[in-house]
């Protein structure tokens, strides 16, 4: 008798696990929205570490960080400004490095920003238009994950159009124009994308409030 009911309990629990497909043995299984908004997330958060990491090691911008330049601008006060100073800026580092070659090396540079800006935004833009639920504290990272990522591509903007203005008409014909135009084109993008995503974030938050 008592084997009778271990054996009829065991065939309930088999018989609720298949038709539930929750044991653990039993992967759960994700819809093609999810997996790809799992895939964006984490190409966006990893690619925004990327380009921000890129644009301070070869120092593509215009300001230093706020200690260094709080530092220098206290050393300058004191001490008035050197002309190994004045021409240690960023720009003229990078323009007296590349020599001769530098409208390959802007373009060569440019199209490396192009390249993450257009992956970032690309990634942005599908988190925003998932189908799939999406929690607030996820979208949270997400976000800062864009503006970040738009910081640092809005610094090193600066900085080329900076580079740019001390080429001459001839470079200009090299074609580093486009690339210019086309790193436009891509940050504006990502900004856009990364409006949605705050405003998808605020419906998260919304909803969440009503549901509370």
């Amino acid at each position: 008798m008592h084997s009778f009911v271990r054996a009829l309990g065991l065939g309930i629990v088999l018989s609720a696990c298949i038709l539930s497909s929750g044991c653990a043995s039993q992967p759960i299984a994700l819809g093609a929205d999810t997996q790809a908004g799992m895939a964006a997330e984490t190409q966006l958060r990893t690619q925004s570490q990327t380009v921000n990491a890129l644009v301070d090691d070869e120092g593509w911008s215009l300001s230093a960080a706020p200690a260094a330049a709080a530092r220098a601008f206290f050393g300058r006060l004191i001490n008035g400004a050197s002309d190994e100073e004045a021409a240690a800026d960023p720009v003229s580092v990078y323009v007296d490095a590349q020599g001769d070659a530098m409208v390959q090396a802007l373009n060569s540079d440019l199209g490396r920003l192009i390249g993450l800006t257009r992956a970032i935004a690309d990634a942005a833009e599908d988190i925003a238009g998932a189908e799939h639920t999406l929690g607030q504290a996820s979208l949270t990272q997400d976000l800062a994950s864009a503006e970040s990522a738009l910081g640092a591509v809005r610094r090193a903007q600066d900085f080329f159009l900076a580079v740019s203005e001390r080429l001459d008409e001839a470079d200009a014909v090299s074609g580093y124009e486009p690339s210019l135009q086309t790193l436009d084109a891509e940050k504006t993008r990502l900004a856009n994308a990364a409006d949605a995503l705050a405003e998808r974030r605020w419906a998260a938050h919304s909803n969440l409030g009503l549901a509370s």
